[in-house]
């Protein structure tokens, strides 16, 4: 039978270890509460980098790009086209969008009008490209039914690149590049609707990142 003693020396020991716990509750809680306000400043303070110039394409674009821009979370980029300045080309449009509040976040969308020869060339080339599996990723069923998908690049994390054929010697190279399942960039601030995949969502609290995160559990 314990003492009085012992029972005082027992709640004095479930005291301090509540106590201990419930400080390791609180410091865990501040530590999530600073790294949140942290994340949120950082989004708030770091620059959206957007170039609408074609002359820059290859700081941004391949294997020869600048720093920043060279691995993008280990996308291929290949279905863009190696120049832009080439015989029977000209460049129609181009943005390129760049953003890293702690995951660099990528978008680019080129337009490009092809003479007739360099406009099959094109088509070849990207039909020999090894498309990959994208329909249901990020809630996508297709696409545009005005642009026919030409080479197609997903990754069921960090996005998409792609290349559209309008027609007519008009081919739209696009890419959307992220991680963690969501995109902090209004896409569709940049990239016209018409060029996005049907049914593509990469909000934060997007359907399928839900799903995904759900499902490593």
């Amino acid at each position: 039978m314990a003492t009085v003693g012992e029972n005082i020396r027992s709640r004095r020991l479930a005291l301090r270890m509540t106590q201990e716990e419930l400080a390791a509750v609180l410091i865990r809680l501040l530590l999530v509460s600073v790294l949140g306000n942290l994340y949120l400043w950082d989004r708030a303070e770091t620059e959206v980098i957007v170039s609408s110039d074609p002359a820059r394409y290859a700081d941004y674009i391949g294997g020869a790009a600048l720093a920043d821009y060279r691995d993008k979370l280990d996308m291929d980029e290949s279905i863009f086209p190696e120049t832009i300045n080439g015989a029977g080309m000209s460049v129609e449009a181009f943005q390129m969008v760049y953003y890293d509040p702690w995951d660099p976040q990528y978008l680019c969308c080129l337009t490009m009008q092809y003479e007739e020869e360099a406009y099959r060339q094109e088509l070849a080339r990207l039909a020999e490209y090894p498309s990959t599996e994208y329909l249901g990723y990020y809630g996508v069923t297709g696409f545009n039914e005005d642009y026919r998908p030409a080479a197609v690049y997903a990754d069921p994390m960090n996005g998409f690149v792609y290349a559209l054929d309008g027609g007519d010697g008009r081919i739209v190279y696009v890419e959307i590049i992220f991680c963690n399942y969501f995109m902090d960039l209004d896409y569709e601030e940049y990239i016209p609707a018409e060029y996005l995949p049907a049914g593509f969502d990469a909000s934060e609290g997007n359907a399928y990142r839900v799903k995904m995160l759900g499902s490593a559990k």
